[in-house]
């Protein structure tokens, strides 16, 4: 995959459309590049998340590419000249049944053969005298304690902003692609309520709207969005680290930021798949009283905004990213299935290498957009009941 003197279009101006432009510039200044959003930069998902660069995850891949996620984040304040909020903050993934701990006690090895500094495993009363925050609360049997970190989604969003601005990236806002062009199968762009732009490689990086964009051209893939809904609570004086996760009865975490609020959400096992960014009171209450069995400290807090958006979710739970063989110029860079604020600064720096020598990296290799193809997978309608699903199912044949 080679890019021509027409240059590089990328639908969607959010951390992973931003990044993946800065990366093209700043390895060929004189490549015309065009981030093309409908509304705002960060205007989908990038700017309705809680920050989490998390590197113990459930299999080698996500685990691998994590822990060089998180090398890049550590990297962006430098390579954007703006400072991103990272910081490591600790991670606990509490576990709550003897199953839970079994899987994560067998995922040990595998983190430290992967390099990883190795999680601390507690169990027993240990976890409520380690993790004060929960005491009180639902008993867990377990907890893993990891060094994972944060970074604020604003400052990576608008660092990246700055410095394409810097690089000469043509960013245009309030333009709504509603046409993929194509000319003997090949993409040549695409067309806006606002005009054409000519290109030689069009990058879906358009989040959840990524199934609708790639149906302009031609191209079917199995992702589905899942609204995930936050509240912010009033800052208060440090309380707790590190931040938590817990996935049973349901997916929940919450954390507390360098301003002091408490960022929290859970997941409804009622969620219906569709592209919802719409917050609501049911979701206050519910979450509530989730929080309060496991931690009856927070109690004391008072919310004072809430939002919500979407993981665009693939089958297997790993992006889809890199070049469609059935359409040539069009290209997936989406599909994150929640982590694509940790995921997608390393993923741009990647794709970018690639789009620019056509050899792809080997870190790439397990996010084939083409491994789909005829193969039958669950449509994810069952995700918000069980976040382990899917994990060692849905996988297609390599």
């Amino acid at each position: 995959m080679t890019i021509a003197e027409r240059g590089v279009a990328i639908v969607g101006g959010g951390i992973s459309g931003l990044a993946l432009a800065f990366e093209l510039r700043r390895r060929s200044p004189d490549l015309a590049v065009t981030v093309l959003e409908q509304g705002y930069t960060g205007n989908g998902d990038s700017s309705r998340n809680v920050g989490r660069i998390r590197a113990m995850q459930l299999t080698p891949e996500l685990t691998a590419f994590a822990l060089a996620a998180q090398r890049k984040h550590e990297r962006l304040s430098d390579e954007l000249r703006s400072n991103t909020l990272f910081w490591r903050s600790g991670y606990a993934w509490v576990l709550y049944e003897a199953e839970e701990l079994e899987r994560m006690l067998g995922l040990m090895p595998m983190f430290r053969s992967l390099g990883m500094r190795a999680p601390r495993v507690i169990t027993g009363t240990a976890v409520q005298r380690k993790l004060r925050v929960l005491e009180g609360g639902e008993t867990p049997v377990g907890a893993i304690v990891g060094h994972d970190a944060i970074g604020h989604h604003d400052a990576v969003l608008y660092a990246y902003r700055r410095a394409c601005e810097r690089l000469g990236v043509e960013i245009r806002e309030h333009a709504t692609v509603t046409e993929v062009l194509i000319d003997a199968d090949r993409v040549t762009g695409v067309r806006t309520d606002a005009g054409t732009v000519a290109a030689d490689a069009v990058v879906n990086a358009a989040g959840g709207w990524a199934g609708e964009l790639s149906s302009m051209a031609g191209v079917r893939i199995p992702n589905v969005c899942l609204r995930r809904e936050v509240f912010v609570t009033e800052p208060m004086q440090p309380f707790m680290r590190p931040a938590i996760t817990f996935y049973r009865p349901m997916e929940g975490w919450f954390n507390q930021t360098l301003r002091g609020e408490l960022v929290a959400g859970a997941t409804d096992p009622s969620e219906q798949p569709g592209l919802d960014r719409s917050s609501s009171f049911r979701f206050l209450g519910r979450t509530g009283a989730i929080l309060l069995a496991k931690a009856p400290r927070l109690g004391a807090l008072r919310v004072i905004r809430q939002w919500a958006g979407v993981y665009d979710i693939t089958p297997d739970r790993l992006p889809l990213v890199g070049p469609v063989a059935a359409r040539p110029g069009f290209i997936q860079m989406n599909g994150y299935s929640g982590r694509g604020f940790m995921q997608a600064p390393y993923v741009a720096e990647l794709l970018a290498r690639w789009m620019l020598s056509s050899e792809m990296p080997g870190e790439l290799a397990p996010f084939d957009p083409n491994r789909f193809v005829g193969v039958d997978v669950d449509d994810g309608r069952a995700l918000t009941t069980d976040y382990y699903r899917g994990y060692s199912s849905n996988r297609p044949p390599r």
